[in-house]
């Protein structure tokens, strides 16, 4: 239930503080004094989108506070304590701002936590009645819980068909032009293959050429390497001796080991290149016609390259790719079955979620039909017969919507004896209101509320009708507490708390200003509903019946 309300520079009001209490509360005023203004501060504290237009003129930003308390299941799921407090900023630029016990929160989850303890009803929704696009919502509403269930895994499975139809048919579409392309492909595949590509040879292939490019070079440095290694002015046998030398004396000093083993190491390698050079000397040979026919084959994958714009590896992995694809294009006829195979499969799982959805959907309408039937007999409309009826294509029709496959239309007699007939068709504004209030008591009470809030639910509703709403409302707030905006004298003398909401000229600016009345300003407001234009004797006598002061 909602504590305190602090609103300030928001519209007409500049600064207003209101408690609250519980049980019923009636909010009355005269036509543009600004109960729709305080509606819509309430609006904002249960996540409605702020609009920067709302900010009082000449302030730039707006601020509304609520202080609530909550149920402890709520406020143990979420982490908070009992009563938390709500606070949106709105400035000029449309930038806002949420926080929930001064710790910044998102839209989203300021509405996820608000719809676990509270409703707020609009005058526009009961306008929602006219509507059967609106009606599955209500049916919803009755467990959403398991909805919610069934309809994430209805929409996960329509996404997936839905998918899969777009193959399908893209693929239906590109039947000729594969055709063209299986042409290309095959020309593309014929001229590759005739290269024989392999991974690395071009590589390899340069490499082999450059070196008989250089082989007169490379001859002419390996025997002057050879000569030296081999020439008087080198003594390979002296480079051993002295090592040889230097072991006698190791015994002697060990700072000779070292260069003993350097001595004799480097007498080893010099011998084993000097082997290796005569070995290369002897085995170095220039084959012209090898040559020759390993620049052809640069000379062919070069500009093998520069046609593709591709390098050989890279043509070797696009080769394969086109083979894929000409093997699809091929079995063409094929694919499309398959595809439509997967389509059917898709449609027929969309399908059988579809009905679960339905079923239970129809499950609830059976229990909602009996629960209404009984809240509008307390609301003067105990002749009234009600059903929801169900229109479901077959399957051969089925499209697949986002609430689902079927419409639901609201089916209502209000005088015994007659048919029942469509509620947008028959219902009067009187009638579609009492209807609405029954549907927003049925979901406080199936969803456990401790807050519901109606805006002018009981328009268009007089006489001994309004004496039953009145009394209903009161007994709905024993269970929860219940702020209505209202016309009706009959509610406003019914309340727990009598708010008056009146618009006044202060400071060349029009304020609205609201406050608790006494007894005395009650009977005073609400014998000025009951009159036309003047206060009269009568409609104060009357006022008094109502507050059950005669």
């Amino acid at each position: 239930m909602i504590r305190k309300l602090n609103v300030q520079n928001f519209a007409l009001i500049d600064d207003l503080e209101m408690t609250f209490e519980e049980g019923l509360t009636a909010l009355t005023g005269e036509t543009g004094a600004g109960k729709s203004i305080i509606l819509e501060s309430l609006h904002l504290l249960f996540g409605k989108r702020s609009d920067a237009q709302m900010i009082r003129y000449g302030e730039d930003r707006a601020i509304v506070k609520g202080l609530f308390d909550i149920p402890l299941e709520v406020a143990d799921f979420y982490g908070y304590p009992k009563t938390i407090d709500i606070e949106r900023q709105i400035d000029a630029q449309g930038r806002h701002q949420i926080r929930i016990n001064q710790e910044v929160v998102t839209l989203s989850k300021l509405r996820e936590l608000t719809k676990m303890f509270a409703s707020i009803h609009g005058q526009d929704e009961t306008m929602l009645l006219l509507d059967k696009k609106s009606y599955l919502q209500y049916i919803d509403q009755v467990d959403e819980e398991k909805i919610n269930e069934l309809h994430q895994k209805y929409m996960l499975l329509r996404s997936d068909y839905l998918a899969k139809k777009k193959a399908f048919d893209t693929l239906k579409n590109k039947k000729q032009e594969s055709v063209e392309r299986s042409d290309f492909l095959s020309f593309q595949i014929k001229e590759l293959e005739s290269y024989n590509l392999e991974k690395n040879e071009k590589e390899t292939l340069l490499f082999e050429i450059n070196k008989l490019e250089n082989y007169d070079k490379t001859m002419a440095q390996l025997q002057l390497a050879y000569q030296l290694l081999s020439g008087q002015t080198f003594d390979l046998d002296a480079l051993y001796e002295s090592s040889k030398h230097l072991k006698q004396l190791i015994s002697i000093d060990i700072t000779y080991e070292e260069m003993q083993q350097r001595l004799e190491s480097s007498y080893y390698e010099i011998d084993d290149v000097k082997s290796k050079i005569f070995d290369l000397i002897e085995s170095l040979d220039f084959d012209q016609e090898a040559f020759n026919q390993m620049q052809e084959r640069s000379f062919e994958l070069q500009k093998i390259e520069q046609k593709y714009q591709k390098s050989i590896d890279e043509l070797i992995d696009y080769l394969e790719d086109i083979k894929d694809e000409l093997l699809r294009n091929t079995n063409y006829d094929q694919y499309v079955i398959e595809s439509k195979k997967k389509v059917q499969d898709a449609f027929d799982k969309t399908y059988n979620q579809a009905i679960k959805l339905t079923q239970y959907r129809k499950k609830l309408a059976k229990g909602l039909s009996e629960q209404l039937l009984l809240e509008l007999k307390e609301l003067d409309l105990d002749k009234a017969s009600f059903d929801v009826l169900f229109e479901c294509p077959s399957k051969d029709e089925a499209q697949f919507l986002e609430t689902g496959i079927e419409q639901v239309e609201f089916m209502i007699s209000l005088n015994e004896g007659e048919p029942v007939k469509p509620l947008a068709k028959v219902a009067s504004g009187g009638e579609r209101a009492r209807f609405m209030f029954a549907l927003k008591s049925i979901y406080a009470k199936a969803n456990h509320l401790s807050l519901l809030i109606l805006d002018e639910i009981d328009i268009g509703i007089s006489g001994k009708t309004a004496a039953k709403v009145a009394f209903k409302m009161t007994e709905l707030s024993k269970d929860m507490q219940l702020i209505v905006i209202s016309h009706l004298p009959q509610v406003a003398a019914k309340a727990n708390y009598h708010y008056g909401i009146s618009k006044h000229k202060e400071k060349e600016r029009m304020v609205t200003r609201i406050h608790l009345l006494s007894m005395e300003e009650r009977i005073s407001n609400i014998a000025m509903m009951l009159s036309d234009e003047k206060l009269s004797h009568y409609a104060i006598g009357q006022a008094k019946i109502l507050l059950g002061l005669e």
